[in-house]
């Protein structure tokens, strides 16, 4: 009985070190369960994770790259190879960025290199120029990070297309340079002209010749000015879109006899007209005017050998054509298309000159916001003719 009753408890004794087991192995199940479960989460999700970043990389409408520590191209995007102006990645994948790079702009992706590989920052970017297939030049601005791969730290590269903005920023720089020695020419020509008067002034009782002629260079310098800040004025507002106009119904002979005095004081041109200058038009009075003498000026800066400047008037169906002729040597061809151009400056043998550069394109864009055409005709040795036309007063609404 005693035999029984121990084998008895023996019994209950095994069982529950048995239960106590099988709670703890369905425990460990359970952990390893929920394991199994987050890992196949995490998997997912970096799946997930890799394949919106292939999608971004393949997608993107800047040019993406993955690089060595050399240098080496690993990756590169569809954007990346039409920048650089190949067909296939294929054709960049195993070549060195520097491959791309003229040798004079090798230390800035040796900078990168140091800043990213040596110092371990953590981006970094710079602004440099690349060669296309084609040997043409691209300015672009490159940022870099440092990411981890296989125990390699690799660079992801996003290169955006800046020629455009990059060329701009020379044009204003230029503009601005061009600007201020434009202005500060004139400035102090006139202060110097006004000092000299009045000295002459003080000690004169009666007005001279000398005095006469002074005042006159005064007032063709204050002119130029006039019409220097007008350039700058209505190139800010033409930018900005705000150019407006007031137009009304006037006589051309109002804006064509008397809108170039300044050329009859320079005693070196004279201004001839031809057609019916009674011709009424339906324009802005004043810009008319400044298209004029901005045509006049061109024509005396351009021509100084033709003494006479000649501005015609042509009766056309549905509008006005406004001409100015100079007898000068003429206009290189290659360099037309380019006159109306903003910041374009030429002389008459195409070389750069001084000047804004706007006075042309000003004309032209006041032009097309009275709904006329502006255009040049010109033969080498012939002169050239810069004309424009503009409603009839009875064409506006």
């Amino acid at each position: 009985m005693k035999d029984e009753i121990k084998y008895s408890s023996d019994l209950m004794n095994t069982i529950k070190s048995l239960e106590s087991e099988i709670d703890a192995l369905k425990k460990e199940n359970q952990r390893l369960i929920y394991n199994s479960n987050l890992a196949n989460t995490n998997t997912e999700a970096h799946r997930e994770y890799d394949a919106r970043f292939k999608t971004i990389f393949e997608f993107s409408r800047l040019g993406n790259k993955v690089i060595t520590a050399d240098l080496t191209i690993l990756q590169v995007n569809p954007a990346m190879v039409a920048l650089l102006g190949y067909s296939e990645q294929e054709e960049i994948i195993g070549t060195r960025i520097l491959d791309y790079s003229p040798p004079d702009h090798h230390k800035h992706w040796e900078l990168l290199q140091d800043h990213l590989w040596q110092r371990s920052t953590q981006s970094f970017s710079l602004e440099t120029c690349l060669i296309k297939k084609d040997g043409s030049i691209i300015w672009c601005h490159v940022t870099s990070i440092l990411f981890p791969d296989k125990g390699e730290l690799l660079g992801y590269t996003i290169i955006e297309d800046i020629t455009e903005q990059h060329y701009l920023r020379i044009q204003k720089e230029e503009f601005i340079s061009i600007a201020s020695h434009e202005l500060k020419t004139p400035i102090t020509s006139l202060k110097a002209v006004l000092q000299l008067m009045n000295h002459m002034i003080k000690n004169e009782t009666v007005i001279t010749e000398k005095i006469i002629k002074l005042g006159k260079d005064a007032e063709l310098y204050t002119n130029k000015l006039t019409n220097l800040v007008g350039d700058l004025l209505n190139s800010t507002k033409i930018a900005q879109g705000q150019l407006s106009l007031n137009k009304i119904n006037f006589p051309l002979s109002q804006v064509i006899e008397g809108c170039c005095n300044h050329v009859r004081l320079d005693d070196k041109h004279y201004i001839s007209h031809d057609g019916d200058l009674s011709l009424e038009v339906y324009a802005d009075k004043q810009k008319i005017d400044q298209i004029l003498v901005n045509f006049v000026n061109n024509a005396v800066k351009y021509a100084p050998e033709s003494e006479e400047i000649l501005i015609g008037v042509e009766n056309l169906d549905g509008c006005i054509k406004i001409s100015v002729t100079d007898r000068g040597q003429g206009i290189p061809p290659e360099i037309i298309p380019h006159l109306f151009d903003r910041y374009y400056q030429a002389n008459k043998e195409g070389n750069h000159n001084a000047g804004l550069g706007l006075g042309l394109y000003i004309s032209s864009e006041i032009i097309k916001r009275h709904g006329g055409e502006m255009g040049v005709e010109s033969k080498l040795g012939q002169g050239a003719t810069f004309w424009f036309t503009i409603p009839h007063a009875t064409s506006h609404d």
